[in-house]
C-alpha cells in the first residue's frame, strides 16, 4: 500500500500544482469515478491508477476496478487518508489515474481541421472551471475540435479537467498560438466567428449552420481588437437593459447550442 511520500504519490502532488510538469510530461490527473470510466471508455493511454479502500463500498466502484482489473491495466492502493493529500479537500475521491495527453500530430491537426463541421478557439480564459464547462458544452453541441490559445489556463489542471466532465477525452484539445490559429482557419473554409458583448449582429439571427469556429475571448477584456478585425461575423447576446454581460462559459453555451439548434432544423 503506497504511503504518503510514496514516488507516486509525490508525482501526483507535483502534477497537481505544476503546469510545466504536466506540460513536459504529456501527463494529466483525472479523478473521480465517473473521470475514471470516461478514461476507460475512450481508450485513453492510462499510467496509473491510484485507488484507495472506500472506492469497494459503492457498486460503481467496484463495477470500476473489475473493469481496470480486466484490463490489466496497472493499479497501486493507498489508503483514503493518504488519497485524500493529494486532492481537493472539498470533495476527495476514491480514485485518481494518471493519463497521457493524446496530441494531434500535424498530419493529423490538418486532417481534423478540413473535417470539422464546429471548433472552439479559446483566447485568455484564465479560470479553469470556465474552460472546462466551455468544453463541455462544445462536446454537447458536437464540436470536432478545441484550439486554447495564449493566457488561457493549461487545460489540463485538475479543476479543469474535472470540469469537463469527460468531454476532455472525447474533444480533441490543441494549444498554440492564437495568431496560428486564426492563419490556420482562414486557410479552409471554416467561417470565423466571434462572440462580443460589445457589439454585433445578434447571436440567433445568424447564419451559424454550416462549419464555423468559435472564437471566445477572456472573462473581463473580451476579444482582441488585432482578432476581431480578421473574423467573418461577430455576435452579441441581447440581454435586459441594466443586465450585466453574462459570464464567458454562459455566453459560449448560448451561442454554441444555438448552432447546434440550427443544425437540426
Amino acid at each position: 500500500m503506497l504511503g504518503r511520500h510514496n514516488p507516486v504519490m509525490r508525482r501526483i502532488r507535483t502534477l497537481r500544482r505544476d503546469p510545466s510538469l504536466r506540460r513536459s510530461e504529456r501527463v494529466f490527473l483525472a479523478e473521480g469515478i465517473h473521470l475514471a470510466k470516461e478514461a476507460l471508455a475512450s481508450g485513453a493511454p492510462i499510467e496509473t491508477f491510484v485507488v484507495s479502500q472506500r472506492l469497494e463500498t459503492t457498486q460503481e466502484g467496484r463495477e470500476l476496478l473489475e473493469a481496470i482489473r480486466r484490463r490489466d491495466l496497472p493499479i497501486a492502493e493507498t489508503s483514503d487518508a493518504t488519497l485524500r493529500t493529494v486532492q481537493d479537500a472539498r470533495s476527495p475521491q476514491p480514485v485518481v489515474c494518471l493519463v497521457r495527453r493524446q496530441d494531434l500530430s500535424a498530419g493529423e491537426l490538418e486532417r481534423a481541421v478540413d473535417e470539422a463541421t464546429l471548433i472552439v478557439v479559446l483566447e485568455g480564459i484564465q479560470d479553469p472551471g470556465n474552460l472546462g464547462s466551455i468544453l463541455r458544452s462544445a462536446d454537447g453541441a458536437g464540436a470536432n475540435l478545441c484550439f486554447v490559445c495564449g493566457r488561457s489556463v493549461d487545460p489540463y489542471h485538475p479543476r479543469a479537467v474535472r470540469s469537463t466532465m469527460g468531454s476532455l477525452f472525447r474533444v480533441p484539445v490543441v494549444e498554440e498560438r492564437l495568431d496560428s490559429v486564426v492563419d490556420r482557419l482562414r486557410r479552409s473554409t471554416v467561417k470565423l466567428v466571434g462572440a462580443d458583448a460589445r457589439g454585433g449582429a445578434e447571436y440567433d439571427r445568424a447564419e451559424l449552420a454550416g462549419p464555423l469556429a468559435f472564437i471566445f475571448g477572456s472573462e473581463g477584456a473580451g476579444l482582441a481588437p488585432e482578432v476581431r478585425d480578421r473574423l467573418d461575423l461577430v455576435l452579441r447576446i441581447p440581454l435586459r437593459e441594466g443586465v450585466e454581460s453574462l459570464s464567458v462559459g454562459a455566453a459560449a453555451a448560448v451561442m454554441l447550442f444555438e448552432a447546434a439548434r440550427q443544425r437540426r432544423s
